[in-house]
């Protein structure tokens, strides 16, 4: 691990490069720290990445307990590295690490703030917050609570009219234990930060518009309450009020803000609600008037309420990492989850109970919901409801802001065994990096000029392809840091605009937040994932083993010896995708012509006697078992005997296994792993897409992967064995690979497969409710057959959480009777429903400003005075050229759309009818009825320009939503998600497929249809249109990785109990 000075030098070598090489459009905006405004205008205080320091005490020191050796009990990380009894600063760089880790937000408060007013009345997270709800968060959301609160029921004690958690007394305060001395040997204190920074890092002050600004104001030795204030509040009393009401856990406010209970979300004082400006007065009236004041808490229930733009809430909410990572620890579990102690928390096992749909999408109802709030019968669920339900506990679609338009969620990432990942980052291959992407510093290369790079691959489709720090880097930016410059590159949330890369260049020049984590919150982190304190044989990241779990030892004694055989097992099957120890110079490629190497020519050609170990593997697994028998295999095979050596004495480390990350992180061809293909397919770091500048170049020209099998539940193929009727064929250019998953705690993070949708899922954290998990989902991995043991019809007695939601296979529904696997499919009829006061803004995210506000209103008042004016001086030519005109709009609407099919052929007649008219008026040219002919175009022009100003009237009050929401449906129970969450914005078939999607709705309004025959009929419309238009058509979840299929049942048995113990 490079210390944190060569680190700022790098980064401060890429700031020079930036400014020099990528000049910045003077356009480009500044976020809310540089630019002193929030995206509302209120003003608030410029700050400094050096108002931003990192907490240095370890206030966690209890959570993340490891095992220093078999047979040990779980002990607090010990970052005495040098064991002499106190805690350098350098050392002290991981502590401030797992702060950065599980605090920082990084600015990110604009983003969710924005998310909850503006983002058209998906979350609220004040709403999630409700205290209420404290004692149950884990079992309905998988939330963690975090220690030292209560939950509030009481209306007196609510905040702006919100119940929040209150604290426990003392119990709420962060502390550090006594053995946390500085390397004076005395109580690590918060640093009170000098006007001048001593420490390398540049000036603690910057000249901006020719003012002098430092961190003094918040955190010098001057610093008071007064001046610690990040904006002017309009009402200080209020204001102070409600910040003497909140939880201080003892962190610094102006960094962290204030906890709100759920780990992971903390609360910020919302300038355009407590600041001093008009607009903020307003909205401290209005939330007084909707919410303070209703003593029937109706914001907690009315979606009307919930959905108004007009609504400023009074905090925003900054979220850190820990939301999602932090979970439960398997070796020290909670006995209730709901109230866990900080012992029982884990930073890097990834929180694998945590829902996806309640944290980003609970204000939207399924149809019972709906009927429970309002009483009212017939409620059709919210589809944008179920997109987020698809996404299986565990799992996020990390292209939830910068959609790329599939619903592609995958695995909250454990991140275990870091020093090995990036050993084996070393022996892989380096990539050629952009210029783009040498502006961000290296961890694994140390200098950032170092062209091409070494890197691990953290997300599961291997773009990230610039090294840590650029993953670490990016990670904040995903989760909303520079939201003013999210808005410039795509359309969050709802896509279909023009997208553009997220600038690292803008990033360095524009955005204190990323110099910030550039400067120091990246560092730190690199400092606390690589950790390793050897005098006490411990690292940050090591793997959880259940051995080291209570009762583990005995169950991993009963299973020695056919665990020993599942060794060999591993070795000789599964090893070389699944292991980061591998022959030295081990490189693996990919063709349709591996057969030509099959029998490893390279031995008899080599002048040495053992030629490297490169080998070219096939592209698809139907030709797997054909490669396992080949020459190439069996020198792989006996090599990694060589480095692998016997099985270890009984209670002893297995010297192969340790310091082992357990993936080889070398992307493999979907083709070839066979599971389903969404997340291999996204888009967003090709070239020129939103994250281009943090993926290398040799990444964005991998060659395409060829045809996809896949099945298509709307042809009629018959399914091959491996459930697949079709094949698709993504292009290249970084589409369509993924990396192996490591093996590590494999026993305690079930269920399986990138997607987490393999296996039993049980939302019980104990060691036996883990280990039924991973045997369930362990058994449906290697043995294809048992994977619908539970979900066909004819099972009895199937586990809870065996059968997911949305999973129809085992109901009476006919749309699932054929599915090979497990697609999610609608549960219930449901509509995507758009509250009225996001009408407008939806419209402007997708065709701009000009485009709506032409839509709204400039196009009718041109047309109305043209037609007012044809009134006036027009004629008969004019009129017969106006019906032509409408007649051919008719009838290429009726041809393009098929409207007709579904609505009457009748409608056929109109364009036809329009035609005679138009015929009518040219003869009536005739000079002897040309006072006639006056008379009727006047009458035809009078009327159009009045239908033009009721057109006109209601176009305005739809689109700025005065006539009620824009509601699109039924989408009948039965219908994939993916369906319509993954039609492509940019394929050429996609105004077939939304004629398809619109024919489809029309028919299943039929009153009169049963609920197949519903589905029945929007399929036939919109089925194969729809599948035309997909970015991605394969929709079973839980298919491929079949290489179990290959091994005898004693084989797999064996190696269950093998993997058991990594």
């Amino acid at each position: 691990m490079q210390n944190r000075g060569c680190l700022t030098v790098s980064s401060g070598l890429c700031v020079l490069i930036a400014t020099v090489v990528f000049a910045v459009d003077p356009s480009e905006p500044l976020d809310e720290a540089m630019g002193g405004r929030t995206l509302k205008g209120t003003p608030v205080k410029q700050r400094l990445p050096e108002c931003f320091p990192a907490e240095p005490q370890d206030v966690f020191y209890e959570m993340d307990q490891v095992v220093s050796s078999p047979g040990g009990t779980p002990q607090p990380l010990n970052f005495d590295a040098d064991n002499n009894h106190m805690i350098s600063d350098k050392e002290r760089d991981a502590i401030r690490g797992r702060n950065t880790w599980l605090l920082w937000g990084g600015g990110n408060e604009e983003f969710w703030g924005w998310l909850q007013e503006e983002g058209f009345g998906l979350t609220d997270f004040l709403i999630l917050l409700d205290s209420r709800n404290r004692d149950h968060r884990f079992r309905d959301d998988g939330l963690i609570n975090q220690p030292g609160f209560v939950s509030n029921s009481d209306a007196g004690k609510r905040i702006c009219g919100l119940f929040l958690d209150l604290p426990d007394g003392d119990k709420v305060k962060l502390v550090a234990p006594s053995s946390d001395l500085n390397e004076s040997g005395q109580p690590v204190q918060r640093k009170q930060l000098p006007a001048t920074d001593t420490r390398a890092f540049g000036s603690y002050s910057v000249v901006r518009n020719g003012v002098t600004q430092s961190c003094t104001a918040c955190h010098g030795s001057g610093a008071n309450q007064a001046n610690r204030y990040l904006f002017d509040p309009g009402d200080k009393e209020l204001f102070d009020r409600v910040l003497s009401q909140l939880a201080d856990d003892g962190l610094d406010p102006t960094v962290y803000g204030y906890a709100s209970g759920i780990f992971g979300l903390r609360l910020m004082p919302n300038p355009d609600f407590f600041g001093k400006t008009p607009a903020a007065k307003k909205a401290r009236e209005y939330w007084q008037e909707r919410v303070t004041n209703d003593g029937s808490f109706k914001y907690y229930t009315d979606y009307s309420i919930q959905a108004d733009p007009k609504l400023v809430r009074p905090f925003r909410v900054s979220m850190s990492c820990g939301f999602c990572h932090v979970g439960p620890h398997p070796l020290k579990p909670p006995q209730d989850p709901e109230h866990p102690a900080w012992e029982n928390l884990s930073s890097i096992i990834g929180n694998q109970y945590w829902s996806p749909q309640p944290a980003f999408a609970n204000l939207l109802k399924t149809g019972k919901q709906k009927e429970e709030q309002t009483g009212r019968k017939g409620q059709r669920g919210n589809f944008l409801h179920h997109f987020l339900a698809s996404q299986q506990p565990g799992t996020i679609d990390t292209s939830l802001v910068s959609t790329d338009w599939i619903n592609n969620s995958n695995t909250i990432n454990a991140v275990f065994d870091v020093p090995a990942r990036l050993t084996r980052a070393m022996n892989n291959q380096p990539e050629k990096q952009s210029a783009a992407n040498l502006l961000i510093p290296s961890v694994e290369d140390k200098d950032a000029s170092v062209n091409p790079r070494h890197f691990p691959r953290v997300l599961v489709d291997g773009s990230d392809s610039c090294g840590v720090f650029t993953a670490l880097i990016r990670v904040p930016l995903n989760i909303g840091t520079y939201f003013e410059e999210w808005r410039r590159t795509s359309n969050p949330i709802i896509g279909f605009a023009h997208r553009r890369p997220f600038s690292v260049a803008v990033c360095q020049a524009n955005s204190v937040y990323w110099q910030t984590n550039e400067r120091y919150r990246v560092p730190y982190e690199a400092a606390f994932f690589t950790y390793q304190n050897a005098a006490h044989m411990q690292s940050s990241t090591a793997p959880i083993k259940l051995q080291d779990a209570p009762g583990g030892a005995a169950i991993v004694a009963g299973e020695r010896a056919r665990a020993t055989g599942g060794r060999a097992v591993f070795i000789q099957h599964c090893a070389i995708c699944h292991s980061s120890k591998q022959p030295p110079d081990f490189q693996l490629t990919f063709s349709r012509d591996w057969e030509k190497t099959a029998n490893f020519p390279q031995l008899a050609a080599s002048p040495t006697p053992e030629p490297p170990p490169h080998y070219t593997l096939p592209m698809d697994f139907a030709f797997w078992d054909a490669f396992k028998k080949s020459a190439a295999y069996a020198d792989y095979v006996a090599r990694i005997r060589k480095i692998v050596g016997d099985p270890p004495p009984n209670d002893s480390d297995d010297p192969f296994i340790k310091d082992n990350f357990l993936s080889s992180e070398i992307r493999i061809p979907v083709s070839l792993v066979g599971t389903n293909s969404g997340r291999a397919t996204a888009t967003n770091a090709l070239r020129g897409e939103v994250w281009d500048n943090f993926s290398s170049d040799d990444y964005k020209e991998l060659p395409p992967v060829g045809p996809l099998r896949y099945f298509d539940p709307f042809s009629g193929a018959t399914p091959d064995d491996y459930g697949d009727n079709a094949s698709y064929s993504p292009l290249g250019g970084g589409r369509g690979y993924y990396r192996p998953a490591s093996l590590i705690s494999l026993w305690a993070t079930a269920p399986y497969l990138h997607n987490n949708t393999l296996g039993l899922y049980n939302h019980d954290p104990s060691v036996a409710g883990r280990l039924a998990a991973y045997q369930d989902g362990i058994e449906k991995l290697l043995w294809k057959n048992l994977r619908a043991r539970d979900s066909s019809r004819q099972a009895t007695n199937s586990p809870s959480g065996s059968v997911r939601d949305g999973d129809l296979r085992p109901t009476p529904s006919a749309a699932a009777a054929h599915d090979p696997g497990f697609i999610y499919r609608l549960p219930e009829d449901t509509e995507i429903f758009m509250a009225p006061g996001f009408i407008r803004p939806l419209l402007a995210g997708v065709v701009g400003d000009f485009l709506t506000n032409a839509l709204a209103t400039y196009i009718w008042i041109v047309l109305f005075f043209v037609f007012l004016a044809a009134a006036i001086w027009g004629n008969q030519r004019h009129v017969t050229f106006l019906f032509i005109v409408l007649a051919l709009i008719v009838a290429a609407v009726l041809a393009t759309t098929g409207l007709a099919s579904v609505l009457g052929k009748w409608l056929w007649l109109t364009p036809i009818a329009l035609l005679v008219v138009a015929l009518a008026f040219y003869f009536l040219g005739d000079p002897s009825r040309a006072s006639l002919a006056r008379i009727a175009s006047r009458v035809v022009f009078l009327l159009a320009t009045l239908a033009t100003l009721v057109i006109g009237v209601a176009a305005h009050r739809f689109i700025n939503g005065d006539m009620g929401p824009l509601r699109v449906g039924p989408i009948p129970r039965g219908t994939p998600v993916n369906l319509i969450m993954n039609m492509d914005p940019d394929n050429p078939n996609l105004l077939q497929g939304l004629a398809g999607l619109t024919r489809g709705i029309i028919r299943a309004r039929d009153s009169k249809l049963t609920e197949d025959q519903k589905y029945d009929a929007f399929i036939a419309e919109a089925g194969a249109p729809m599948m035309r238009a997909s970015k991605c058509p394969d929709f079973v979840l839980d298919r491929g990785h079949y290489f179990g299929e290959g091994l005898t049942d004693e084989e797999k048995r064996a190696l269950i109990a093998f993997l058991k113990t990594l």
